[in-house]
């Protein structure tokens, strides 16, 4: 079995419509477009998530299955500068 990593998109037809397009290269303006707005949206939506992760206190990250430093972790992935406050 391949992995990821093995599939190349220009040996492939890819069928929109009624078009058949080989290879990426020949895909319309439009397409990437769309693909651009669905990847950016994923982004923003990820980036969302990880906000909300990061406002859960101890209690909630143990109810979800996960310690304080794996949620640290996954939120800088998307907020880099991230630091837990210090309840005091």
């Amino acid at each position: 079995m391949g992995t990821i990593d093995t599939i190349r998109f220009s040996d492939q037809s890819i069928r929109i419509g009624q078009d058949n397009l080989y290879g990426m290269d020949n895909l319309p303006f439009r397409v990437w477009f769309k693909v651009i707005v669905a990847m950016v949206i994923v982004k923003l939506q990820k980036r969302r998530t990880r906000v909300h992760l990061s406002r859960l206190d101890e209690m909630a990250l143990r109810d979800i299955g996960l310690t304080k430093e794996q949620a640290d972790r996954e939120i800088r992935r998307s907020l880099p500068l991230y630091e837990r406050r210090i309840d005091g």
